[in-house]
């Protein structure tokens, strides 16, 4: 592992000329245009969404997990628009195509992904609602499901420093961005932002993927709401990575320092809190077996 090459890249020119990416689908553009015209309805979202077939099931399945938690399943797109809403169905399809359009093909390496995603997803929620109950919620579940977009990156061009990477922090227990320090290798949070402003991607993916690492979370210190929703995220993220990863208990108690005082509790109350978040690990394994 010490042999790994290094990545050079040129920020300007990266995923659009040797390493390039297509275009997200014409069906992102057309549902904003038509939300911003004010002239989207049901029917119109819905027509354009069944043009993308692989879209259907995908966002039936989200709405109908414990995510949103809907008081009956809805098996129909505009059912889905009319319990959810035009806005957050369009957020919802434009997180599953920006994962769709990298076109990943180790099955299980994306299952990983999407494991991760949700349950930092679903603690999110569970943070906000708790600790900032006046927070907007309504972006929260596509920044929380891309913000660890740039690993994905990682895997799609450089599989060789991914697989090292992983290795690493299972041997060392310790977090994926330890290993990107170790092996002096680009930050998977920087491919991540290259990736938002490659595709134009909302600000509030952009702020979730430039920071959500333990290093990071110091540093959201302010009391605005973007500093908010950004240290929500954050913590969302690392309860994730507490509750899953192998980590030593040095890396551990860190990390539990780090979260209580963010949040301003007392280890008491990060218990009980830890407690909810490893039981909504059954809501997210029964997600992923249905998703794929």
């Amino acid at each position: 592992m010490n042999e790994l090459k290094p990545i050079d890249i040129d920020e300007k020119t990266f995923l659009r000329e040797h390493f390039a990416l297509p275009a997200l689908p014409e069906v992102i553009i057309k549902i904003q245009k038509l939300i911003e015209s004010g002239d989207a309805d049901m029917t119109t979202v819905a027509t354009l969404i069944h043009s993308e077939p692989s879209l259907v099931a995908q966002i039936l399945k989200i709405a109908n997990s414990a995510y949103y938690g809907l008081p009956r399943e809805v098996a129909d797109v505009k059912f889905a628009i009319a319990f959810l809403g035009l806005n957050e169905i369009y957020r919802m399809i434009l997180s599953l195509s920006v994962v769709n359009t990298l076109a990943i093909k180790e099955k299980e390496k994306l299952k990983s992904f999407w494991f991760h995603s949700f349950y930092a997803a679903l603690c999110t929620k569970y943070l906000a609602k708790k600790y900032e109950p006046h927070l907007s919620f309504d972006e929260l579940w596509s920044a929380a499901i891309l913000h660890d977009i740039g690993k994905l990156i990682y895997l799609k061009f450089f599989p060789e420093h991914y697989n090292a990477l992983v290795l690493f922090t299972k041997e060392q227990g310790c977090t994926f961005s330890s290993a990107e320090k170790h092996f002096s290798l680009p930050p998977s949070a920087t491919f991540g932002v290259l990736l938002c402003d490659h595709w134009r991607l909302p600000a509030h993916i952009r702020n979730a993927c430039e920071s959500h690492t333990l290093e990071q979370l110091p540093e959201i210190s302010g009391d605005s709401p973007v500093e908010r929703f950004k240290r929500m995220i954050c913590v969302g993220n690392l309860v994730t990575i507490l509750a899953t990863d192998g980590l030593t208990l040095e890396v551990k108690k860190d990390m539990a320092v780090s979260i209580q005082k963010a949040l301003r509790c007392e280890e008491s109350e990060f218990l009980a809190m830890m407690g909810d978040i490893y039981e909504l690990r059954v809501d997210v394994e029964k997600f992923t077996d249905q998703f794929q």
